[in-house]
């Protein structure tokens, strides 16, 4: 026999209000420090913006590329080592306020595909020439100014970031945006022309930007002449490749044996021994000879190479530097 049990209407209307003073806890979000984005701005190449909170400027991004040329700033060289390239920021700063104002605190941050921060180089210089800009910007005052960024040779930048101090941030998306790297140093394998190649294929009496050099590789011949002195040993023959190199650094510079870090393979395949750097007619050492910027000097590359063997190719480059191969197999 079931017994039916019927609570008091009291008891139930105490369980009822003990029910409601006790609701289940709510789930609250932690604060977390740093995860919070920047304030900041989509921006596009030829947008004007204005940043910086204490001294506010205008900025317009007019021009983005990527190089594996040398860039002169002041009394500076930058060269991109062979796996890295230059990305080249062209904008105009102008000042929105009544008083004067600089660049200070302006800084141009690449973010690459890998997510990895690279900040421009300290210097800004006025567009088209190699001088650095330092100077007040007078009220109104419009100025165009270059920066560069080291960047890694492979890949697109999918973010550009523009700051300059606390407050409002700019953020481009590079992909697409930037010219390409120039022949011959483009990548054919990356469609978006981003991708600089570590060595690129060269043809002779053609001019190269190799390093602070433009070099022209003239000649390659096989040669039995005495050199300082020394005729080939035993089985042996030199190898003279004569270049032409053009200072287009910032200073003076004497070019000598540590000057190139070349590689010559014989036709096996077998790398053949750099000797010397020689004049460029004469069987003498080619040391203790200052080049000023914009001067050319003629060199010749001594490799020591087996008799009877041919050449495969050689690798033209400055220690650090992007390179050029030559096809060399029709060397007789």
């Amino acid at each position: 026999m079931r017994v039916r049990i019927i609570l008091p209407a009291l008891t139930l209307a105490l369980a009822t209000t003990a029910f409601a003073a006790n609701p289940p806890a709510k789930t609250t979000t932690p604060a977390v420090m740093g995860t919070t984005q920047l304030d900041g701005q989509n921006a596009k190449i030829g947008q004007t913006f204005t940043i910086g909170k204490q001294s506010p400027i205008n900025i317009t991004l007019q021009r983005a590329s990527f190089t594996t040329t040398r860039f002169v700033m002041g009394t500076t060289t930058i060269v991109p080592k062979a796996d890295e390239k230059l990305l080249v920021l062209r904008f105009t700063a102008h000042n929105p306020n009544k008083q004067d104002t600089d660049l200070y605190g302006l800084k141009f941050t690449a973010v690459d595909v890998k997510d990895v921060n690279h900040v421009s180089e300290g210097t800004f210089v006025r567009a088209d020439t190699n001088e650095p800009y330092n100077a007040r910007l007078k009220p109104a005052q419009k100025i165009d100014v270059v920066a560069v960024i080291r960047v890694p040779a492979t890949g697109v930048v999918p973010k550009l970031i523009v700051q300059r101090g606390d407050g409002l941030v700019l953020r481009y998306d590079l992909r697409g945006q930037a010219t390409a790297v120039p022949a011959p140093f483009t990548d054919p394998k990356d469609t978006s022309g981003a991708t600089a190649l570590g060595d690129a294929p060269g043809a002779l009496g053609k001019t190269y930007p190799v390093g602070r050099y433009d070099m022209t590789l003239e000649s390659v011949a096989f040669s039995t002449e005495a050199m300082l002195g020394r005729t080939p040993p035993s089985g042996k023959r030199y190898v003279l490749a004569t270049v032409v190199m053009k200072n287009l650094g910032a200073d003076a510079d004497s070019p000598s044996h540590y000057s190139f870090r070349s590689e010559l393979l014989d036709a096996d395949g077998e790398p053949v021994e750099f000797w010397l750097l020689a004049k460029g007619s004469r069987p003498e050492e080619a040391i203790n000879r200052a080049v000023k910027p914009g001067e050319e000097y003629r060199v010749r590359l001594v490799f020591v190479a087996p008799e009877g063997v041919g050449l495969k190719s050689l690798v033209l480059r400055e220690p650090n530097s992007h390179g050029l191969v030559f096809d060399l197999s029709a060397v007789k």
